[in-house]
């Protein structure tokens, strides 16, 4: 049992080490394609909100970024602010926001079930690294 313990520890550590070796555009893309989808759950962030803002939408990006893709600090860094809009008058969840950094764009959306989605497109214009 001690044994079994000390591997899952050991398999933790170098899961981890492995993550925090990437880039964060790898984590963002990581079938090396030029858009991904990722979520967070409203146990991973949430703001007591029905609906995302500005604000909001930087919260849940550095939740993302910071939180559950690890990424180091100042390795993604907010070019445009976010800019949100409510797509549909009469419905919340049409909410959508635009937010630009030096790696790629995002749109940003949050469902009813409070889990806010979003879709990443790298944009090599914005890309202050050589790849």
């Amino acid at each position: 049992m001690k044994k079994l313990i000390i591997a899952a520890a050991l398999s933790l550590t170098s899961v981890s080490s492995f993550a925090q070796g990437m880039t964060c555009l790898n984590k963002l893309l990581p079938y090396s394609r030029y858009s991904g989808l990722h979520q967070l759950t409203k146990e991973e962030w949430s703001n007591g909100k029905e609906g995302l803002d500005e604000e909001s939408a930087k919260g849940a990006f550095n939740a993302l970024v910071g939180g559950k893709l690890m990424c180091k600090s100042g390795e993604v860094s907010i070019k445009i602010q976010p800019d949100c809009k409510l797509l549909l008058s009469d419905i919340p969840q049409s909410n959508v926001c635009y937010l630009h950094t030096n790696l790629g764009y995002f749109f940003i959306s949050k469902d009813s079930g409070s889990t806010v989605n979003f879709i990443f497109s790298k944009d090599k214009r914005f890309n202050d690294s050589a790849e």
